[in-house]
């Protein structure tokens, strides 16, 4: 369906490159399938995924259509519903993950389509902002520990980067899962990621954390979730699972290392996968306060810019939100 006539306030790129290429401005209110419902978007998530598309990284995965408005992650109140979808209606308050593979129109607008398969309600005690915040990293870390990993009650895991997004949730859900946590931080967000369940913190900037993990678990840990970028980082992982362990990448391909195999380690360049049903089981678990939300830091749409550079900058605690428009 296409509304068609009118404008919405967005934030879009025309070509790739720093955050200065990101432009506050009108774009027409998107058009949207059969099998999808049209948002009016009140909050959107800011993933680090969302700048590096912006950077013109992941095109042999990824295409663009121009201009590309970023952002998969929103919450807001459904305006209409495509002819096919029987499920939702309009004024429903929900949540979701607007992924898809050729992006165009994403969250960071207005208004914005997603496939009615990839939505979840709200939950009630939540506010749109800290919703939005949440299913790109829950989905991503329950895809990862659980459906990948097969993390069970006992065994252990190590999550880089425990105080960002995705290492909030990561932490908790390994936790629900039953498992022994090392995660790296540091030290000023020790206790924050304590809080969240963490039982070993390796302060990354004193401490090097492959030797202290080795030492604390000669024989390897079941599993790491490896969401940091680099080659160090990347091979390193290899070594600190045990034979048959697990390691979930997040930001690039296994190395190509023969140790792989030949350990049985099940080693994947994991991509989060939309799904409704799974996001409201989430859900349900940030309502009852099994988990809780990670720290947020809020700011208007119109300093989109000014979310990524802090994006870019690796030191942001929780979630960084875009604010677009009360619903």
């Amino acid at each position: 369906m296409d509304p068609g006539g009118k404008s919405v306030r967005a934030v879009y790129y025309t070509e790739h490159g720093t955050p200065d290429v990101l432009h506050f401005g009108q774009l027409p209110v998107p058009g949207f399938g059969d099998d999808e419902v049209l948002v009016k978007v009140a909050a959107a998530g800011v993933n680090p995924i969302d700048r590096r598309l912006r950077a013109g990284e992941l095109q042999e995965y990824i295409t663009r259509n121009f201009p590309v408005v970023p952002g998969w992650d929103l919450s807001g109140t459904i305006a209409e519903v495509g002819a096919s979808v029987s499920t939702w209606e309009t004024g429903n308050p929900v949540v979701g993950l607007a992924f898809t593979w050729a992006i165009g129109h994403g969250t960071y607008a207005e208004y914005a389509p997603i496939s009615a398969s990839a939505i979840a309600s709200k939950p009630e005690r939540l506010s749109f902002g800290a919703a939005a915040a949440l299913p790109l990293v829950s989905l991503t870390a329950w895809q990862a520990l659980a459906e990948f990993g097969h993390l069970q009650a006992g065994q252990t895991v190590l999550i880089q980067a425990g105080a960002g997004g995705l290492g909030s949730v990561a932490i908790q859900i390994a936790k629900h899962l039953g498992a022994v946590v090392y995660t790296t931080a540091s030290a000023a967000n020790a206790d924050y990621v304590r809080a969240l369940g963490a039982d070993y913190v390796i302060d990354y900037r004193t401490s090097d954390y492959v030797s202290v993990i080795g030492e604390q678990q000669p024989d390897g840990l079941d599993m790491v979730l490896e969401s940091l970028l680099s080659d160090r980082t990347t091979a390193a992982a290899v070594g600190l699972v045990r034979s048959g362990g697990a390691i979930a990448y997040m930001n690039n391909e296994p190395p190509d290392s023969p140790e792989i195999e030949a350990r049985g380690i099940r080693a994947e360049f994991l991509h989060h996968r939309p799904d409704g049903e799974s996001l409201a089981r989430l859900m349900t678990l940030y309502e009852n306060g099994t988990f809780r939300v990670p720290e947020l830091q809020t700011l208007p749409l119109e300093a989109a810019q000014e979310a990524h550079r802090l994006s870019e900058s690796g030191h942001t605690r929780g979630k960084l939100v875009l604010h677009i428009q009360d619903v």
